[in-house]
């Protein structure tokens, strides 16, 4: 697969490599007990145990922690739009956002969903085309900050692959775009539901 990196794609990737190191180097340990204090007003949208009350909201149970701070981060910059998530983020400290993916990632991941045989097995033959498990991780459990996908909400996951695919949500690296931009609308239905049957 050919990947194609911008400009504003590269300058992303350094914009946060650079913040990871600065954080890294000046940042108290993340706190999961202070993240679920500070979380109180994510459990309305995506629930105390991180599944999310609407197929349309994304679980952040089991997420890697990386992957829901550098998400808050985009939102805060309003790089990412989300419904109220902008205004949401907007007061966010950077410990704060690494308390609460710290909260968020040590929950149980979510259920596995079921779904159409033949439409798992096609979902799952374009994951390997795509090398999706080469980001996600083997079972798209996510790692670093790489988010996960396994147990996704399938509305949610069709949503964002349509979003990336067309260029309404952007990507850090412009990898994630170059991987969408040849999928049909089939061909995402059968990932998301692939990615949606997996824990």
């Amino acid at each position: 697969m050919k990947l194609v990196m911008n400009t504003k794609a590269i300058l992303g990737v350094a914009f946060f490599t650079t913040l990871s190191l600065s954080a890294a180097s000046h940042a108290a340990p993340p706190d999961a007990l202070a993240g679920k204090v500070k979380a109180q007003t994510c459990f309305a949208c995506h629930g105390e145990d991180g599944i999310s009350v609407s197929s349309e909201i994304p679980n952040l149970a089991a997420q890697p922690a990386l992957s829901i701070t550098y998400q808050l981060i985009q939102f805060r910059g309003q790089q990412r739009k989300g419904g109220a998530m902008e205004a949401l983020a907007a007061p966010l400290s950077d410990q704060d956002m690494r308390d609460i993916a710290a909260y968020f990632t040590s929950l149980p991941p979510p259920p596995a969903k079921s779904g159409n045989a033949d439409q798992i097995a096609k979902g799952q033959q374009i994951s390997s085309t795509q090398y999706c498990n080469s980001c996600h991780g083997p079972q798209l459990q996510g790692q670093k900050h790489i988010a996960r996908l396994a147990g996704q909400s399938k509305e949610y996951l069709v949503t964002q692959l349509k979003n990336i695919r067309s260029g309404t949500r952007i990507d850090m690296d412009g990898t994630m775009g170059s991987a969408a931009r040849g999928l049909s609308d089939d061909d995402i239905d059968a990932l998301a539901t692939y990615a949606a049957s997996l824990k």
